[in-house]
């Protein structure tokens, strides 16, 4: 994967208290998403391979907050109710038959009165806070739902992030969320396969529902594969910095575009 940037002229690096950063790192790639903190507006954007990006002086030297997501990531969303402080770990064993290793987490998504229980690679997380030892961490499904409800407040929605063998999902119908998981996904056909199927238990049709797409891996096929089957289909996450012919592409960095939302 190439590296590349987008930014706006309104952007410096060495302005204080002025940017939030947002990074995505893991499977194999970094991607980084500057937000202005005064009105949201995305003013830069790089991703590169590797985690070299991070010590990238263009990154913002002073920046006012500070998120990340790591991926992969095994997760589940518990409700506040059944919630008792030091099972945790429990709860995510119980999902994921096994308690992965890793930096143990948790996140409330006060949307849901749920806790999202997550775990990530810690080795990505020490990259992260060896560079910005402020930043705090989040549950991409915790992002993923929140992009999903904000998208589906009024109508049937499907958000899909395409990770490097995985497919996250979430659905929301009238505000109402229905579904967050994740499959193993290898080929077009299995990201095509679990959408469906995920439409279907849900109770919702491809013909009716607003889908969302992005995702670092997410391959055209696979966009094309979708958009043939499901009506409704848009790239999430695009942003509007320049004229370069990157800008129609800035979908696969929806899991660093859409952090802003969950920390302002």
């Amino acid at each position: 994967m190439e590296s590349g940037s987008l930014r706006s002229p309104r952007y410096d690096p060495a302005r204080e208290r002025s940017w939030h950063l947002s990074i995505l790192t893991g499977q194999q790639v970094t991607a980084c998403a500057v937000h202005a903190v005064d009105d949201g507006a995305v003013v830069a954007l790089f991703w590169a391979a590797g985690q070299a990006l991070l010590q990238d002086p263009e990154l913002p030297s002073h920046p006012v907050t500070v998120s990340f997501v790591s991926l992969p990531e095994w997760s589940t969303l518990v409700p506040d109710g059944a919630l008792t402080p030091g099972t945790e770990a429990q709860h995510l064993s119980l999902v994921h038959g096994g308690l992965p290793s890793g930096a143990l987490r948790d996140e409330p998504v006060r949307s849901l009165g749920a806790t999202c229980i997550y775990v990530h690679d810690d080795r990505d997380e020490r990259a992260v806070l060896e560079r910005f030892p402020h930043a705090r961490a989040l549950p991409m499904q915790g992002v993923m739902v929140r992009t999903a409800k904000a998208l589906g407040a009024d109508r049937s929605a499907i958000v899909l992030h395409r990770g490097h063998d995985r497919l996250d999902l979430a659905i929301v119908d009238q505000g109402r969320l229905l579904l967050s998981n994740t499959y193993p996904a290898r080929s077009a056909h299995d990201v095509l396969y679990f959408t469906l199927l995920a439409l279907e238990r849900s109770g919702l049709s491809p013909m009716d529902v607003e889908l969302r797409y992005g995702g670092a891996y997410l391959s055209e096929a696979e966009r094309d594969l979708i958009e043939r089957y499901v009506k409704h289909c848009t790239a999430s996450s695009t942003v509007d910095l320049s004229t370069s012919r990157e800008q129609g592409t800035t979908y696969r960095w929806m899991a660093a575009l859409e952090q802003f939302a969950c920390v302002s």
